[in-house]
């Protein structure tokens, strides 16, 4: 299978992955989660992300309607197993959208992760303390 896949052109397989994605791993956003709505553009959080160590999550999750950003980074240890921060973004009425947990790591813990064993959604607290750990002015936050 390996020697198939060496032979298909990353493109055509960054493509296949994408509508994979876009066709049978696209779930609804979670709207009974707290979330947080910021003023700012996508480009400009994602480049702030990145900074406090976020990368793109999208290629290895579900997707959900509408979201403009999907980054995780690892976080540490929780009960005994490496976990990741997975933060997502969708834009709302001009603003930005955000909700973010804290899961098994998809790296390390493969079936914890798939499962979702010790997922922790952050609530409104919890996401501005991350939000401004990673350098983003939360007085331009709204609730």
């Amino acid at each position: 299978m390996l020697e198939i896949l060496q032979r298909v052109p990353f493109g055509l397989w960054k493509a296949a992955k994408r509508w994979f994605r876009d066709n049978y791993a696209t779930a609804e956003w979670p709207d009974h989660h707290a979330t947080i709505t910021l003023a700012m553009d996508v480009d400009v959080l994602e480049e702030q992300l990145r900074r406090h160590h976020f990368e793109d999550a999208s290629g290895w999750s579900l997707k959900y309607e509408g979201e403009v950003l999907n980054m995780r980074r690892p976080s540490g240890v929780a009960s005994g197993r490496p976990v990741e921060d997975h933060l997502r973004v969708r834009p709302v009425d001009g603003d930005l959208e955000i909700n973010t947990h804290v899961e098994a790591n998809r790296w390390e813990t493969k079936t914890d992760h798939v499962h979702e064993e010790g997922l922790i959604w952050l609530d409104e607290h919890e996401l501005r303390v991350l939000l401004e750990g990673c350098g983003i002015d939360v007085e331009h936050l709204e609730t």
